[in-house]
């Protein structure tokens, strides 16, 4: 009876919390786990951080491979187009979170004689993306269009800003 709680209290955890809470309970439960299998809570504490820094690691992976790919895709939207098209994108991922979509139009090519490049406008239509408008710039390359800013990007890398 005592699992079955534990087990009602951790999922209602989850589904309060959303993805930010996910390392933190998963760490506090191997930690909790761990130190009362050791009988040391030493051992506990260091597997519960240890726990929680991979999960937390893991999911950043994730959501910056599922924001690369929606990067991608806009910029293969874009690579399609001329000077003031509009099309339609969007990001469906295996697992049905963080899709999204919105519009793109192309304002602009930049010649250059390495290579030639598209500024865009693009809309992304997601309750948890903010409201607007976006400029960016695709470029060719060798296998296809490329994103060429990091604008939208850099709030992922944190510090390195």
């Amino acid at each position: 009876m005592r699992r079955l709680l534990w087990s009602a209290l951790v999922s209602g955890a989850f589904l309060v919390q959303g993805c930010g809470s996910v390392g933190g309970v998963t760490g506090a439960v191997a930690g909790a786990v761990s130190g009362s299998a050791t009988a040391n809570p030493a051992i506990g504490m260091a597997v519960g951080i240890g726990v929680k820094a991979g999960v937390d690691e893991s999911i950043n992976y994730v959501l910056r491979y599922w924001s690369n790919e929606e990067q991608m895709q806009i910029a293969a939207a874009i690579g399609e187009m001329s000077i003031g098209q509009s099309k339609p994108w969007s990001i469906r991922h295996m697992v049905p979170y963080e899709n999204k979509q919105g519009s793109v139009t192309v304002v602009r090519v930049l010649a250059t004689p390495l290579t030639i490049c598209k500024e865009a406008v693009f809309s992304v239509d997601h309750p948890k993306a903010k409201p607007g408008h976006f400029v960016t710039t695709a470029c060719r390359e060798a296998k296809g269009w490329s994103w060429a800013v990091s604008e939208p990007a850099t709030s992922r890398w944190g510090a390195l800003q």
